[in-house]
């Protein structure tokens, strides 16, 4: 019999690949222009304007009519390497991001097939991601998750890490990378997970920026993969299906 869980952790791992491919030609490009643009002889400005229209303003003959907004944007030769900074921290962040919803995807597909075959038909569409994902992975993981997480490799508590890494994501797709302290602190163990999985910059209001470099961001890249791969080996091992990758 096929392994059900093998294509969508595939499909997990090239998802991952494909996104630090990328990420990391971004900063290999950007890193060699810094090196380029600030050399002693060298000079360098860049600059970004917002123009629009007026959907329901006039018109020239049907042509429309574009005004500047007043908002601007310049780089100057020695703030290049603090902007590069930013953008590679910002890309690799969604990098990120994209990953951990690539993760979500795939512990949904597990969960559906196994509470299809051994638990309760549910609708694949109504799987919820969150806490409710995990308690559902735990749950058709039985008794093997909860030992694999208090006994493992990397010290790493599963609903900690998961925890950790949840709220770093909602942070960065909604609130621009930024979270309060109070959502990934809720306890030691828990903001320890934090600084060994992301960068950050201490901000006003117990608030946070998260940050990455690619150096950061294959690593957490990693460690979402090495999680999937615990739910892949713990439900291959219960259901008495081979591990392709053993």
């Amino acid at each position: 019999m096929k392994n059900p869980y093998e294509n969508p952790l595939i499909q997990l791992f090239q998802k991952i690949v494909e996104l630090r491919h990328s990420s990391n030609r971004i900063n290999s490009v950007l890193r060699k222009d810094v090196e380029k643009y600030t050399k002693e002889e060298a000079s360098f400005f860049s600059g970004s304007s917002l123009i629009i229209s007026d959907w329901t303003g006039n018109t020239d003959n049907g042509w429309e009519l574009n005004f500047h907004t007043g908002v601007s944007i310049k780089t100057e030769k020695e703030n290049y390497a603090k902007e590069v900074d930013k953008i590679v921290s910002r890309e690799c962040c969604l990098a990120f991001a994209q990953s951990f919803e690539a993760l979500e995807t795939f512990l949904k597909d597990c969960v559906y097939q196994n509470f299809l075959i051994h638990i309760s038909p549910i609708e694949r569409e109504e799987i919820q991601g969150g806490d409710n994902l995990f308690k559902l992975v735990k749950k058709a993981c039985g008794e093997n998750f909860i030992k694999s997480s208090k006994t493992n490799n990397k010290n790493l508590h599963f609903k900690q890490f998961w925890s950790t890494v949840s709220e770093s994501r909602h942070a960065i797709v909604h609130s621009s990378c930024r979270i309060k302290i109070k959502k990934i602190k809720k306890s030691a163990d828990h903001f320890a997970t934090f600084e060994y999985l992301f960068d950050y910059e201490k901000l006003e209001d117990e608030t946070l920026l998260i940050k990455l470099d690619y150096k950061q961001l294959d690593k957490v890249q990693k460690h979402l993969s090495e999680f999937a791969y615990q739910v892949y080996k713990i439900l291959s091992k219960e259901e008495s299906l081979v591990n392709k990758f053993k």
